[in-house]
């Protein structure tokens, strides 16, 4: 059995935060599913969780993409100003996910290394 080669020093901690930004995406995802948020607003979350997967997924290869993780938690807190819910902790429940991924997404770098291991 070979050992990684590389140092943990070697480890980018912004890296994390595009780990943490999928699990927020899952949560997107899996809550519009589950609270049955209803009509256009669950559409948009299960549609928006989905697109924060992808775009974290190529945000590891291309830093730039964090931008679009910004971009979606900032559309989710306008989304529960604009678009009437059912429930309150529903647009709550987006209120936290759109911050998260507000500040998440503003984390710059978390590129993994060119080499696999």
């Amino acid at each position: 059995m070979a050992a990684n080669s590389r140092p943990l020093a070697a480890f980018d901690p912004r890296v994390g935060a595009r780990y943490a930004a999928i699990i927020v995406g899952v949560w997107c995802f899996m809550s519009a599913l589950i609270w049955h948020h209803g009509g256009v607003v669950g559409s948009l979350d299960w549609m928006l969780g989905l697109g924060v997967l992808v775009l974290t997924v190529f945000a590891l290869r291309q830093p730039r993409l964090h931008w679009g993780i910004s971009a979606i938690g900032a559309w989710l807190i306008i989304q529960t100003i604009v678009l009437p819910h059912i429930r309150e902790s529903s647009a709550w429940n987006e209120r936290i996910i759109g911050v998260l991924l507000l500040l998440l997404g503003l984390v710059g770098g978390g590129q993994l290394p060119a080499e696999d291991t």
